[in-house]
């Protein structure tokens, strides 16, 4: 092989790794079923608070993880560059786990820190419209 060739291939891989895969890895996440989406954002969630957006055009879902054992779904239309959230009363019970518990006081003071923190990182905030 010259050396042009092992270029292009290197280049090739690169290409798949960065690129393609994680475009397929992307799609398949959002034709799974709910239960197996709870478990992969529960193993990919790093920390306490985590947030996983999935969006399809100019809407999507919010997924807010608490310690691996809670997830909150958060539906969203963008509106004037913002993600505003179309679900009523989100903020009253976990959707999983199944028992779907209330929220508390406590949770949703979290939840609003963890918020604010991920609207700093995020180039597109996320806003409830009620609170």
């Amino acid at each position: 092989m010259t050396g042009v060739q092992i270029v292009i291939l290197i280049l090739c891989i690169i290409l798949l790794g960065v690129v393609v895969f994680p475009l397929i890895n992307r799609r398949q996440f959002k034709n799974l079923p709910n239960e197996q989406k709870v478990r992969i954002l529960m193993k990919e969630a790093n920390s306490l608070t985590y947030f996983k957006n999935l969006t399809q055009g100019n809407h999507g879902v919010l997924f807010y993880v608490k310690n691996k054992r809670k997830i909150l779904y958060l539906d969203w239309t963008l509106v004037d560059g913002k993600m505003v959230c179309t679900r009523k009363n989100p903020l009253d019970n976990w959707d999983y786990p199944e028992e779907q518990e209330k929220i508390n006081d406590d949770e949703k003071k979290q939840f609003f820190e963890a918020l604010e923190t991920y609207n700093k990182k995020s180039p597109v905030k996320f806003v409830l419209p009620n609170f």
